[in-house]
């Protein structure tokens, strides 16, 4: 997924950032409730000197407790002096094993750089990622089956080379229906 300027919004500074986690990363995510960050400010990319965290906006009942969505955004000394990172975030998990997020913030630079730590490593592949389809299931061609297939995980297979696909079919322990389908996929 590629950045893109939130102007056509109202928003001329803002940049959007959208990423399906890899493995690593989902573990990261699920485990540190952070993602992998360069260590520069996610502002001006100075230096880091502070890691804020990221909040959920607050509902009714926010001003009692503040959902914490993300930890460890890194900030220089003059961008980090709030106690609340300078980066929306917007989770959206599809399944146990897909979820998308969208970053918006003021660096282009930065958001493309941390979409790139967060993109190392297998993705999921499509028995797992929506275990309530078949090979040949409707929702690979419609709804949200078809999008994270077209645009997430297509491009991961076929980026890989032969004997890597192998190696994965092998990681993940395809079932052989869906091995034939791999097959026609490529």
């Amino acid at each position: 997924m590629s950045d893109t300027s939130l102007a056509f919004m109202g928003y001329p500074l803002l940049r959007q950032a959208e990423m399906f986690l890899t493995v690593p990363a989902l573990e990261r995510w699920r485990t540190e409730h952070s993602l992998a960050f360069p260590q520069e400010c996610c502002v001006c990319l100075r230096p880091v000197q502070r890691f804020l965290t990221v909040h959920a906006p607050p509902g009714w009942l926010g001003f009692l407790r503040r959902e914490q969505i993300l930890e460890g955004v890194p900030h220089c000394e003059e961008h980090g002096r709030q106690d609340e990172a300078q980066l929306l975030v917007q989770v959206n998990v599809w399944s146990e094993w897909v979820c998308q997020f969208s970053l918006i913030g003021l660096n282009a630079e930065f958001l493309s750089k941390t979409r790139q730590l967060n993109q190392t490593g297998d993705m999921v592949p499509p028995w797992k990622a929506f275990p309530g389809y078949e090979s040949t299931s409707s929702g690979w061609r419609q709804g949200n089956g078809e999008y994270w297939l077209v645009h997430v995980w297509s491009s991961f297979w076929r980026s890989l080379p032969p004997a890597e696909r192998q190696q994965y079919t092998q990681r993940w322990e395809a079932p052989s229906e869906w091995r034939s389908w791999l097959m026609e996929f490529s």
